[in-house]
Order: structure tokens, then C-alpha cells, then sequence
């Protein structure tokens, strides 16, 4: 069993104030949660997605003017003009816009890497070459 001892006035003191300065950083802290939570991050979040939707609008946009127009049934819509369109049935001129069309590029390969091939340079050693100078006199 151990005895208490009693606080000095100065020690009393001095725990109040530590329990006050500890309060103090505790109410910061929650405060700079507070902000962080209810400012910054819900602005971040909005940049962000207006960046996702920029980059998902140029890639919609990307995707439907790199695709051939078709018409309503899925066929290539390709103008004909009158000289082509005269005397000819509509398959005939199907084929002719089919034989016209480049043929679909071939998937490109995944990159190989090309072996580097190490060779030795070869170093020129410089040796430094003396200058001879005069000896210069004083005269008096």
C-alpha cells in the first residue's frame, strides 16, 4: 500500500495546464479532420471526376468518328454516284464498294525486345607534357 503524496500548489498548476494544452490539440486535430473531410477532399473528388469524364468523352468521341458510317441495317453506308448507280443492281454495287474497301489491318505484334549488343570502346590515355619555361631574373 502506497501513500499518496500531496500536490504542491505549483504541481496542481502544472497538471491543469498540461490537461488544457491536451484538450487544445485534441479540439486542432478534430477541427483539421473537419476541413479536410468537408473541403478539401469533397473538392478533389469533384476534379477528379470531372477528369475521368473529360477523358471518357474524348474517348467516346475518339470511338465514333474512327468507326464507317453504316445505315440502319449494319451495312457500310457508302455513296454511290449516278455514273456507277446506272444499270446495276444494288448487290453488284455492294460488291464493288466491298472490293474497293482496304482490307482490314493486320493485329499489331507485342514488341520484341532487340538484343543490345555491348562493345568495347576504346580509351585514349592523355599524358600531360611538361612546360618548360625560362627563369625569369630580377634585375636591380
Amino acid at each position: 500500500m502506497q501513500i499518496k503524496k500531496q500536490k504542491s500548489l505549483i504541481q496542481e498548476i502544472r497538471d491543469e495546464y498540461q490537461a488544457e494544452v491536451k484538450k487544445l490539440k485534441r479540439k486542432k486535430f478534430l477541427l483539421k479532420a473537419k476541413l479536410l473531410l468537408t473541403i478539401v477532399l469533397p473538392v478533389f473528388i469533384i476534379l477528379l471526376s470531372v477528369k475521368v469524364i473529360k477523358t471518357f468523352v474524348r474517348i467516346k468521341v475518339r470511338d465514333i468518328f474512327s468507326k464507317k458510317p453504316r445505315d440502319s441495317k449494319g451495312r457500310e453506308n457508302v455513296q454511290v454516284s449516278k455514273s456507277q448507280g446506272q444499270g446495276q443492281t444494288q448487290e453488284q454495287t455492294q460488291e464493288q464498294t466491298q472490293e474497293q474497301t482496304p482490307p482490314e489491318p493486320e493485329q499489331l505484334k507485342p514488341a520484341v525486345p532487340v538484343p543490345a549488343v555491348m562493345t568495347p570502346v576504346e580509351k585514349e590515355i592523355i599524358t600531360p607534357v611538361p612546360v618548360m619555361t625560362e627563369s625569369v631574373t630580377v634585375s636591380e
